[in-house]
């Protein structure tokens, strides 16, 4: 039986205006705590033409439901849903490779 594929999560969001100065601080901290937790690095991005919408990447991930878990404690507990503009949420993605 073949090793699972790893799997690799694009997480996109819209955030409150004025406050990307420490909604980057706070991610900072949920990627550091990701990486000492479980080896997984992460980045963010912002839309080049939409500077209200923010991405995080986390590639090769072994483990999606260790992950999961690890990276919803990590939002919580750095208090992110302050950033999310209201009534919006953060969007998941999760893609494997092809073959």
């Amino acid at each position: 039986m073949p090793a699972p594929q790893p799997s690799h999560y694009y997480i996109y969001y819209p955030i409150r205006l004025g406050q990307e100065g420490d909604l980057a601080r706070v991610l900072d901290l949920i990627q550091a705590d990701l990486a000492r937790g479980l080896g997984i690095r992460g980045r963010y991005l912002r839309k080049a033409d939409d500077p209200w919408t923010w991405m995080e990447i986390y590639e090769n991930v072994p483990d999606p439901t260790a992950f999961e878990t690890a990276l919803a404690s990590a939002l919580e507990a750095h208090g992110f849903a302050r950033f999310l503009e209201e009534g919006r949420h953060r969007h998941v993605e999760r893609f494997i490779p092809c073959v």
